[in-house]
């Protein structure tokens, strides 16, 4: 009896043992053993189940769910079905809702083993994707935040799967429900509701959803306190806060992971970003995000979680506008060789502190100024003291002090710089005009890029002061430079013109120029054209359509105004030189007044190469400045051994220039004159002088050589430049040795004379 005794208590031990060590499928091979059961039995056998069991036997699922595949069913008890109205819901919609309801799973989901996540249940949304359901374990377990598991109702363990019961009805998920519930997304649930975006997200419109967690929008939430001082959500603007949201979603998609990776997409608020094959996305700032949830189905869309609040240009420019000094906000855009110049010169630290605005050059403006200037190649030509200083000057003349705004530019507007001379603002062109007449004036190409010492106003040239322009060695206008009643093309297109995709220009070619540094490169392949257009200049102002020409081989084109085809005017362009063409707009406008379209067609119909230069409206050309074997005066260049003190010459007056943009301005009262020294050269090697003239006055002048006071008489045109070739004999009188030039009023008349192209030959 003893021996029995002590062997049922190791018997008792080795079972108590045992059982300790069960896990849940033991427990489910026993609730089997003892009752077993599919799960529509269980359910049509569960008095607190019996609406979901008639729903189910309604929805045709009872047959399912008697199946041998394996279901996890979130059963919803009776009080639960109490709240909503079935009978409102079609035969399609309430089977998806209890499908909603079912996973499909390969072993059972034990509330043991149930972690926070996402599953998918057999519901199906857009595109027939199946439907996500996020359980939350962190506590008591939560499903879809919409249910909780009821005690002592859950692992009901069935022939095929497990049933848990839940207290409220899972209804299809919305993109509101699904950042809702789960709290990883909790701050991005607070700004959507902020931003009255919940509703949006809980509609019928269909959305894709990059969603930032909680760690994204802490990051996100520190630059936008150090940029404008927000330190919460209600800090920030609605309105700003709506930018950024709506620069997450995407509407009308349902875009899954699979078909994402490398595309670029545009968003509701408008602008765009791109989706990287490694899962990355690129907004408009520095710092790429990373895709780190995927296919989160909802009813009316899918979801991916991001790491990183993403960033549209507009406030990624508004942050960078408070962070960054004009220095490094100029690096910011590209300006570098503005910022280059600026270290150069020692302003970094003044322009980085200083309250200013930066009219910033870009690096294609100072590509085309060192093209242009004679006396410098690059920055690194900038090296002696004296040097560095005309560069000092040169960016200081792109600077003014204090904040000026583009709002704040009025017509014809003079604006001071810290280099003390000033520019002028074409409130028409949008452009500034540089104080210095034979340099460029610079377009803007950018304004108001804030700063937070200032703000920058992108433009297209470098600004010349006259202060700095023959130390810089800016050139004078080449001989016979063009002049545009209304400039189309010269070195660059007017901005207020589109280009046609009939060909595809170069418009900074360097292979053939005219004058300036580019030329257009069109190359034909025949019968097709350059074209050009949207302008609106009115046309009844002008008289012709002009352009200059370069071909090889030699060529022909038609000219066409505004869509009239039938109206084109064909010329011929010979090989191997630049040939000036000009067209009488009344021939090829057909009566249109506005210029909405120019054409330069090719008319050989074989394929060739064209440049084309100085296209404009109107386009006359300067009178060649003339050249002299022995030059006394062009272009502000004086060759005399004194000036003579009868009168007060200007001798870079631009007022009114004969050729180029210099001549000598003279206020003579009568009987004065305008005196040179001569160089005692042998004029025996001369046979005439040349100069030229003008007064808006008649009056009578003489020329005087070597105090030969005879002299020779001239009666210039009045209102006109008058060009005179006098031969030496009738003004030396003998002597040989140049020593005086004169030209003196004697008809009795106080006048302003303007003299230019002084010399012998």
């Amino acid at each position: 009896m003893k021996s029995f005794k002590n062997l049922f208590n190791l018997l008792l031990i080795a079972t108590l043992i045992f059982t300790s060590c069960t896990n849940d499928d033991d427990v489910l091979d026993k609730q089997l053993s003892l009752n077993p059961k599919n799960i529509s039995e269980i359910l049509s056998e569960t008095t607190d189940l019996s609406t979901l069991a008639g729903a189910i036997e309604t929805a045709s699922l009872t047959e399912t769910l008697k199946s041998t595949t394996t279901y996890t069913v979130f059963a919803p008890n009776n009080v639960a079905f109490s709240s909503i109205d079935t009978s409102a819901l079609s035969s399609e919609e309430l089977t998806n809702v209890l499908l909603n309801h079912v996973l499909s799973t390969t072993t059972p989901d034990f509330t043991s083993t149930m972690v926070s996540g996402y599953l998918k249940t057999l519901a199906t949304g857009p595109d027939g994707n199946n439907l996500s359901i996020f359980t939350n374990a962190s506590g008591d377990i939560a499903i879809n935040g919409m249910a909780n598991l009821v005690d002592g109702a859950t692992d009901m363990g069935a022939t095929n799967g497990i049933v848990h019961v839940v207290d409220n009805v899972l209804l299809l998920p919305t993109l509101a429900d699904h950042v809702l519930a789960n709290p990883e997304y909790s701050i991005l649930a607070e700004a959507l509701e902020k931003a009255d975006l919940v509703d949006t997200l809980n509609g019928t419109d269909l959305f894709t959803v990059f969603a930032p967690n909680n760690m994204a929008f802490e990051k996100f939430m520190m630059d936008v306190e150090a940029a404008f001082g927000w330190t919460s959500l209600d800090d920030i603007p609605v309105d700003i806060l709506t930018e950024v949201l709506l620069y997450h979603v995407l509407s009308g998609s349902n875009l899954v992971s699979s078909d994402a990776l490398g595309t670029a997409q545009t968003t509701v608020q408008g602008e765009g970003f791109s989706i990287n094959d490694d899962a990355s996305i690129d907004d408009t700032s520095y710092t790429n995000a990373t895709i780190n949830l995927t296919d989160v189905q909802s009813i009316n869309g899918v979801m991916h979680g991001v790491d990183k609040v993403l960033l549209p240009n507009t406030v990624f420019q508004e942050i960078l506008d408070r962070t960054l000094n004009v220095v490094e906000r100029c690096n910011d855009k590209g300006f570098t060789s503005f910022t280059a110049a600026i270290e150069k010169v020692g302003l970094t630290s003044q322009v980085s502190t200083d309250q200013l605005t930066a009219f910033a050059p870009n690096n294609g403006a100072f590509t085309t100024f060192f093209l242009t200037i004679n006396n410098f190649d690059s920055l690194d030509d900038f090296d002696t003291p004296e040097e560095l200083e005309i560069l000092k000057r040169l960016v200081e003349y792109h600077l003014h002090a204090g904040t000026l705004l583009a709002s704040g530019l009025t017509p014809g507007m003079s604006i001071e710089t810290l280099q003390g001379d000033s520019f002028t603002f074409d409130d028409v062109a949008m452009s500034f005009e540089p104080s210095h007449a034979n340099a460029p004036a610079a377009t803007i190409v950018n304004s108001n890029i804030g700063a937070n010492n200032g703000v920058i106003h992108e433009i297209d040239n470098v600004l010349v002061s006259d202060n700095d322009a023959v130390a810089l060695g800016y050139p004078l206008p080449p001989s016979g430079a063009a002049v545009y009643g209304y400039e189309i093309y010269d070195d660059a297109l007017n901005p207020a013109f589109w280009i046609g995709g009939w060909t595809a220009p170069d418009f900074a070619s360097t292979d053939q120029v005219k004058s300036g540094v580019y030329s257009i490169r069109v190359d034909y392949v025949g019968d097709d054209g350059f074209q050009i257009g949207g302008s609106g200049e009115d046309l009844t102002q002008y008289t012709t359509v002009n352009a200059a020409f370069y071909s090889e081989n030699g060529t022909s084109v038609t000219f066409i105004l505004n869509e009239q085809w039938g109206s084109g005017q064909t010329v011929s362009i010979p090989a191997g030189e630049w040939t000036n063409v000009s067209i009488p707009i009344t021939n090829i406008s057909n009566g249109t007044t506005v210029l909405d379209q120019f054409v330069i067609r090719d008319a050989s119909l074989s394929a060739n190469t064209l440049y084309i230069d100085e296209v404009g409206l109107d386009v006359t050309y300067e009178a060649a400045i003339p050249t002299f074997n022995y030059e006394v005066y062009t272009e502000n260049n004086l060759n005399a051994d004194w000036i003579g003190g009868w009168t007060t010459p200007v001798f870079d007056d631009t007022s009114n220039p004969s050729t180029g943009i210099f001549s000598i301005r003279n206020v003579m009262v009568a009987d004065s004159g305008f005196q040179l020294g001569g160089t005692n050269i042998d004029l025996t090697a001369y046979t005439v002088v040349k100069f030229s003239i003008y007064c808006d006055d008649t009056t009578t002048f003489k020329l005087v050589l070597n105090e030969q006071w005879d002299g020779y008489v001239i009666n210039p045109t009045a209102g006109q430049w008058n060009h005179y070739t006098v031969p030496l004999a009738d003004a030396l009188y003998g002597t040989t040795s140049y020593t005086q030039f004169v030209i003196q009023e004697i008809g009795g008349n106080d006048v302003v004379a303007f003299i230019d192209d002084i010399g012998f030959d």
